[in-house]
């Protein structure tokens, strides 16, 4: 098995692979064996270790990281334990595409002329990815720190997580789990998967050995994004072949180059995890399991049901749902595996016959610890809500239950209702305000997206950074050119970003903007990687933004004026209308309903949103109404 970018309990015979990187057909097959075997040398004693490595005692960033030793190495990159500037130990990844790039003393390069420009792509896509990364924030996920550039490549540095991981609770070299201790890390890693899915991510390399057990905390934490993406569809065709398989865990998509994508891809992995961790066997590989299909045999992979001891039988239900070979019979959301686990719903089978609803599990004992560790369980903390809100949500959570059960992406807190306010007897009802006025014409249109907030006032000025922000963005920053054109009135700024672009066949836009070095100083220009979105803005000045990912199309909160009344931040996605619990999973989506309710006289808009701290209910109320 491939080791995880953070274990460091390497087995007696050292770091062995057995991850395989897929790739078309032909001379890709070649390159794809070039890039599982690059790394790999023969020492004196004729053991396989890797070349390629940064020495010990090598510094990063002008001295900031420090390699103190050599984890692993693979079709992506190489992974070190480092110490930074304040003698912290860290986890540095590198970005080192071994099919593509060789090393000179510590400087990285193509192979060949012909690699140069495949190499340069997937370092600037390792950069944005790594930035991606970093935003991410969850108790359950390992933290990127910093992301950088040095030797001609990219680098980021991440958390060092000290525990064993869950292959090494399998195999017997590390403590073995209870039932309850595997049912509550499950539980903890479907809400960190539902986070990654609702801010557009796919993971792509889940597996027994990508789960840490951390020593200091007692809690589960997921790493290895290093195959992570938010979306590969404009990426060329070697960069959508760069991925890794696990046997045994990858589901039968990820061995087809170009093949679609989706959150149950995750989730099948996470389930075949699991499956390993309570059965003791590891599980059939998805391609053999659908060779035995096609050859109309049974399925090689048994079902946790039926053969399973010592734990609910909706729990296991949601696991072998969860890993049907086939995409459409799977569980397709965070959301709807957590329901079935809990037995909330029946789901229908394959053959389209509902399945009995299982029994719900009793829990009349306290959830227990992982593994023993210094931090005590905190209770979860309430959203924050304005006063006036507190009507309004009473009137949302009941219709909310549903939609946020299917929305499909995000994950449901069990204890969603005590975080919101809100007891189970409150009666749902629509989201009703004030008479609105005539309804607003709420036109949506093709944009390319700002990468900063502006000044109300002066809206060439960076008033507040946005999720999707560039480094180099700084509030109070003034915007004097876009694309080497001056800018002579902020407003035009979005006009000179899509100039000359035919915005309907795009996905995304290069942009250069200048802003002055201070005032009246010199102009420094920077280029930013943007995406190409849908917008609608409403009279309010509240700007929303449409963006397709692979885990569907995200309506996220772009704009935010002082004087709208509303209870939204920027960067919430929006995930449902509490009123009906209708799902925001089109572009389309938010004009369709503004455009209904308006005409119905609604004048306030509840959602549930997704937010890094949690699920909340964010509402705005249109313009001329209280």
């Amino acid at each position: 098995m491939e080791r995880s970018d953070i274990t460091i309990w390497p087995n007696s015979k050292g770091i062995t692979k057995t991850s395989r990187i897929p790739w078309g057909q032909g001379g890709d097959a070649e390159m794809g064996t070039m890039m599982a075997s690059a790394a790999l040398k023969m020492d004196d004693v004729g053991i396989e270790t890797f070349a390629d490595e940064l020495k010990v005692g090598t510094k990063l960033l002008y001295g900031q990281f420090e390699i103190e030793s050599f984890l692993n190495a693979g079709g992506f990159g190489i992974t070190y334990i480092a110490r930074d500037s304040l003698q912290r130990r860290v986890v540095v990844k590198e970005c080192f595409p071994s099919a593509f790039c060789r090393r000179t003393d510590t400087v990285v390069a193509a192979r060949s002329r012909q690699r140069q420009d495949e190499f340069r792509s997937i370092v600037a896509l390792f950069l944005q990815e790594a930035l991606n990364l970093s935003k991410l924030d969850h108790p359950n996920i390992v933290k990127v720190h910093q992301v950088f550039q040095d030797n001609e490549t990219a680098y980021m540095a991440m958390d060092l997580v000290e525990g064993p991981d869950l292959l090494e609770t399998v195999e017997g070299t590390a403590p073995r789990l209870t039932p309850d201790q595997i049912i509550l890390c499950l539980n903890k890693m479907l809400d960190a998967l539902g986070y990654v899915h609702a801010q557009g991510f796919l993971h792509r390399d889940i597996s027994p050995d990508n789960i840490l057990l951390c020593r200091a905390t007692g809690e589960p934490v997921l790493i290895d994004f290093g195959a992570a993406r938010k979306d590969v569809t404009r990426k060329s065709r070697a960069l959508s072949g760069l991925r890794v398989v696990k046997d045994g865990y990858s589901p039968q998509e990820f061995y087809i180059s170009g093949s679609k994508q989706a959150p149950c891809s995750d989730l099948y992995a996470l389930a075949a995890s699991f499956c390993h961790l309570i059965s003791g066997e590891a599980p059939r590989t998805s391609q053999e399991r659908l060779s035995a299909i096609a050859n109309r045999e049974a399925d090689p992979q048994r079902p946790l049901v039926g053969r399973v001891k010592g734990y609910p039988q909706a729990f296991l239900a949601a696991i072998d749902k969860a890993m049907s070979i086939f995409p459409k019979d799977r569980l397709q959301s965070v959301a709807e595996w957590q329901a079935m686990a809990r037995g909330a719903a029946p789901v229908a089978s394959v053959d389209g016959a509902a399945v009995a609803k299982p029994a719900a599990a009793s829990a009349t004992s306290p959830a227990p610890r992982l593994i023993q560790g210094r931090v005590q369980s905190q209770p979860a903390a309430a959203v924050v809500m304005r006063p006036r809100g507190a009507l309004l949500r009473a009137a949302l959570v009941p219709a909310l239950a549903g939609a946020l059960l299917l929305a499909g992406v995000m994950s449901v807190p069990a204890d969603l209702w005590q975080r919101l306010g809100v007891t189970h007897s409150a009666t749902a009802m629509a989201v009703a305000g004030a008479t609105a006025p005539a309804p607003e014409p709420f036109a949506q249109q093709r944009v390319v997206r700002l990468p900063y907030h502006p000044d109300p006032a002066d809206p060439a000025r960076v008033d507040a950074r946005l999720p999707w922000s560039p480094d180099w963005v700084q509030p109070g920053q003034r915007i004097v050119e876009v694309n080497g054109k001056p800018v002579q009135d902020g407003a035009s700024i979005p006009g000179l970003m899509a100039e000359g672009l035919d915005l309907a066949t795009l996905t995304d836009a290069k942009v250069i903007f200048g802003y002055e070095d201070g005032p009246g100083g010199d102009i420094v220009r920077k280029m930013a990687d943007l995406a190409v979105v849908d917008q609608l803005k409403l009279g309010n000045g509240l700007i929303f933004e449409m963006e397709e990912t692979p885990t569907g199309t995200r309506t996220v909160v772009a704009g935010l004026p002082a004087t709208a009344k509303s209870a939204l931040r920027l960067g919430d996605v929006l995930l449902a209308y509490a009123a009906t619990g209708e799902t925001l999973g089109t572009s389309t989506a938010l004009q369709e309903i503004l455009l209904r309710e308006a005409a119905n006289n609604v004048a306030t808009y509840g959602f549930a949103v997704q937010r890094i701290d949690g699920i909340a209910v964010g509402s705005f109320t249109l313009p001329g109404t209280d």
